[in-house]
């Protein structure tokens, strides 16, 4: 079995070593962006003695038919690909075509960052679904779908972890399905009355909106740690940045107040912000330009209670110069 990967991201690198280890990979190609990580991942196989292969979005049709010319794979897996893949190369692919490891369950939650939006949205799991590639993004059958639990406390990073560990051993289940040693891959076609496109988060979407209950906040919070070091509000006119927070379903009424007071400011109980339905929001661990404190610490900065939390995208952001 000879197996081609192309490579975008560390989601996909454990399921490549977990290839490696049988002998099934014959090639990795790693796309070049404006990002780092590809860089690293490329420097990082480099120097583990892998031959790698750069992949740019000019001529990449031509770039792809000349990589699998060359290594003759009977199958492409592709892991967290930035550009779509052109229809003529998916039709011309190797014998099994190009799989799609994608990190979240399908339809419901196709896009290039899905991770977000389920935290956010309280799911109570994600996944890793490999589906055949298609024109359109995330369209195509699944062959295989792995549930990965998303726990209580999981931010967006610890969740990115957990689907790295699952997708090692999905391929693994590629692999022992190809070589005979399980039953044969059944495609499912992708019901579309089910099908959701959910884009890459905004600044819109990362903003503390006070007026929502403080359960859906705790779970912007968690979704946006650490990829956007956090959820954002305002203090004093400066950004804060929420970056661990524990929700409060009920204030007690003496300190029930308008969405996003300051209702408690003390060393030792921390920092409470009222929310939507008389809930409360403590704010765990928060970052400003002069670091990252807790709560607690803040308010013995002196951050008291009755004090405003404007939100980000209605309120005036003083200038660092």
């Amino acid at each position: 079995m000879r197996i081609a990967v192309i490579l975008g991201s560390v989601l996909g690198l454990a399921a490549v070593q977990e290839l490696a280890t049988c002998g099934a990979v014959c090639s990795v190609a790693v796309p070049s962006t404006e990002h780092p990580e590809p860089d690293e991942l490329a420097a990082q196989l480099l120097g583990a003695g892998w031959p790698v292969v750069r992949l740019g979005r000019p001529g990449l049709g031509n770039a792809l038919l000349a990589w699998l010319d060359a290594c003759q794979p009977d199958v492409v897996l592709v892991f967290t690909f930035p550009w779509r893949v052109p229809a003529r190369v998916l039709v011309a692919g190797p014998r099994l075509g190009f799989l799609n490891f994608h990190f979240a369950a399908l339809p419901g939650y196709r896009g290039p960052e899905p991770i977000f939006w389920q935290i956010r949205h309280g799911e109570a799991a994600g996944a890793v679904t490999v589906h055949r590639m298609e024109a359109a993004f995330d369209t195509g059958p699944v062959l295989l779908a792995q549930a990965v639990p998303i726990a209580a406390h999981d931010t967006h990073g610890l969740h990115r972890a957990r689907l790295a560990v699952a997708a090692a051993g999905v391929a693994r289940q590629l692999l022992a399905a190809w070589q005979g040693e399980t039953a044969p891959l059944v495609e499912i076609p992708q019901n579309p009355a089910l099908a959701r496109y959910w884009p890459r988060a905004g600044l819109a979407d990362v903003c503390l909106r006070w007026a929502e209950p403080a359960q859906a906040l705790e779970r912007l919070v968690r979704a946006a740690n650490p990829w956007n070091r956090g959820a954002i509000t305002t203090l004093r006119g400066q950004l804060l940045r929420v970056l661990g927070a524990t929700a409060l379903a009920q204030l007690p009424k003496p300190l029930q107040a308008p969405p996003g007071t300051v209702v408690l400011a003390t060393g030792p109980e921390g920092l409470v912000v009222a929310c939507g339905q008389n809930s409360g929001l403590r704010l765990d661990i928060v970052g400003l330009d002069e670091g990252y404190f807790t709560g607690g610490q803040l308010a013995a900065l002196g951050l008291q209670a009755g004090e405003q939390l404007p939100e980000y995208l209605s309120a005036p952001i003083a200038s660092a110069g």
